[in-house]
Parts: C-alpha cells; sequence; structure tokens
C-alpha cells in the first residue's frame, strides 16, 4: 500500500518535471515536450477545423452514434495538429478515425501529406467520407478489409510513415500489435490516443516502451507517442498536457 502511494503521490511531480523540460538532456526531446507537445499557441486552422465540426458535425451525429465513438476533444485534435505540423510527414495512416474529425487536424496540419484513413467500422468510415467531401478537403478512405489492406500498405510505403492509432473497440487491439510490428523497423512514429482505455491497448503500450526498436516513448496519460529512428538513444518521458 505505501508503495503504491508513493508511485501516486510521486507520478505527477515528475511529468510536470519533465513537462517543463528538467532531466531532458536530449535537444530532440527537450523540443519536441516544450515547444509542441506543450505549445499553447493558437494557430489560424484551430478556429477552421472547429468551425467544420459545428457546422457538419456537433448537430449531424445522433445520441446512439456519439456513444459508438467518442468525438474527439478540441484538445487531443490541436495536439495532433502540432504533432503533425512538427513532423511534416510525407505519409500519414490513420486507423480509426473520429468521424472525420481527427483527420481534420491530420489534414490542415500536414498539407504536403498523403493521408490514408483505414476505419473498421462502415458507419463511421462514411460518416468520415462524406464530410471530407461536404468541405472539400481530400483523404483516401479505404474500404478494403483493415488487416488485408494493412500488409499491403506497409510492404508498399516508404520509411518513416507517420500512424495514428484513434480509439478503436477493445477487440481490435488484439490484432494491432502484430499487424504494426513490422513498421517498427520502418523508422516509424506511432501516436496512439486511449493507452489506457483498455487493457489490451495498455498491455500494447507497455510492449512498445520495453521493445528495443522503439527509441523514444512520450506517456501524456492517455496519449502515447513512439518514435523509433534508431539514431536516437533509447528514453522514455511522461509528461503532463
Amino acid at each position: 500500500m505505501q508503495k503504491k502511494f508513493w508511485k501516486d503521490y510521486t507520478s505527477p511531480m515528475s511529468r510536470m518535471r519533465q513537462a517543463w523540460g528538467f532531466g531532458i538532456h536530449s535537444p530532440f526531446a527537450f523540443r519536441l515536450i516544450t515547444k509542441v507537445i506543450r505549445e499553447k499557441a493558437r494557430y489560424y486552422a484551430y478556429d477552421d477545423i472547429e468551425a467544420i465540426c459545428h457546422e457538419h458535425v456537433d448537430d449531424s451525429l445522433s445520441h446512439r452514434q456519439k456513444h459508438l465513438r467518442k468525438r474527439i476533444s478540441t484538445s487531443r485534435g490541436r495536439l495532433f495538429f502540432r504533432l503533425t505540423n512538427f513532423f511534416r510527414p510525407d505519409n500519414i495512416l490513420e486507423i480509426g478515425t473520429s468521424w472525420g474529425i481527427s483527420t481534420l487536424y491530420l489534414r490542415l496540419a500536414g498539407r504536403q501529406s498523403e493521408i490514408t484513413v483505414v476505419e473498421p467500422l462502415p458507419e463511421i468510415h462514411d460518416f468520415a467520407e462524406s464530410l471530407f467531401a461536404e468541405v472539400g478537403e481530400k483523404a483516401d478512405f479505404v474500404r478494403e478489409e483493415y488487416a488485408t489492406f494493412l500488409l499491403d500498405y506497409f510492404r508498399q510505403t516508404p520509411e518513416r510513415l507517420y500512424i495514428v492509432v484513434n480509439r478503436l473497440p477493445k477487440p481490435y487491439y488484439r490484432a494491432l500489435p502484430d499487424l504494426l510490428a513490422p513498421v517498427l523497423d520502418m523508422h516509424a512514429l506511432l501516436i496512439i490516443d486511449g493507452i489506457r482505455s483498455n487493457s489490451e491497448v495498455k498491455s500494447w503500450w507497455e510492449k512498445l516502451v520495453k521493445d528495443e526498436r522503439v527509441r523514444v516513448t512520450v506517456d501524456m496519460k492517455n496519449v502515447g507517442l513512439v518514435c523509433c529512428d534508431p539514431k536516437l538513444n533509447k528514453q522514455d518521458y511522461q509528461v503532463s498536457l
């Protein structure tokens, strides 16, 4: 009991220290955490995205749909935007979308990127694809069975993939670790939302942290960032947003 109490007591302090850059010796990690993850500046695109959400999404989703998958929060969407704007990837793979809203944050931050969306639930897939058509934005929404598509996608796509995994139903996390294992050898950057949302994704996150191919992880309580660049030293950070 005393050990658990001390862990609960010290964890918030440790997160806050690293959030302000204390004890971080890597220039890459220091900049990422202090200038991107913790950044408070307001980007011009925030208003555009949130206006689209208000006009095309908020009143269009039924009560049942809102429980089928939660709408991504504004703060989470802005975090995705800042990370995408910082890394400027050529290829973005989003596995699961928050009704197209999360995809909008990725799209407007990565204008130069090719965005591919794999959404296993047809109802969410159709809504997100229709949203992009309505607002005149472009992304490749995949209708192929997601496990088969991912295997082909990883074989054909160059290294340095940028992958965002939104919150999915628990059963999908049983297959995802094996499906995404090849990208750990491809200098990939992986963002996982809801790393403590269920036991399956929590177990996956813990294994990623221990994997030697993973060089840097940033645990933001509910969002995890995994960087597989072999040039980086092995380091794990825990920060508060």
